[in-house]
């Protein structure tokens, strides 16, 4: 079976007629301040509430990457020992991973109350 050879007429072709990449979500996307249903009936008490309650949910007591001791640990063990220590590095990963996506909704979610507490004009006096 003969296959036409790659050439700058062919790759013109594969880069004109196939549909462009769709992006998996990678980066956090802007989000819409509209407020749920249950939320845009609360009072400006209960919303500062809510707000205060939800606030210690976004805290991260995860070390960063060089203030973590268990990193500096698994490279030196990497590098005197087995390699399969390196693989310390991709576990955290995962555990930022995991405490991101714990701490992005709730960050959102008190991103729609602000907004809903002002414009309600809570702040006013």
């Amino acid at each position: 079976m003969n296959f036409p050879k790659p050439g700058p007429v062919l790759l013109t072709i594969l880069l004109t007629q196939t549909p462009p990449l769709q992006a998996v979500e990678i980066f956090r996307q802007p989000v819409s301040p509209t407020p749920f249903p249950g939320e845009s009936s609360m009072s400006c008490a209960e919303l500062e509430r809510e707000i205060a309650s939800l606030t210690p949910l976004t805290y991260s007591y995860k070390p960063g990457f060089y203030d973590n001791p268990y990193q500096g640990a698994a490279i030196l063990a990497g590098t005197l020992s087995t390699p399969v220590y390196y693989l310390y590095s991709a576990f955290d990963y995962f555990l930022d991973y995991r405490e991101s996506s714990r701490i992005l909704p709730t960050q959102d979610r008190l991103e729609r109350l602000r907004h809903l507490k002002a414009e309600k004009h809570c702040f006013e006096s």
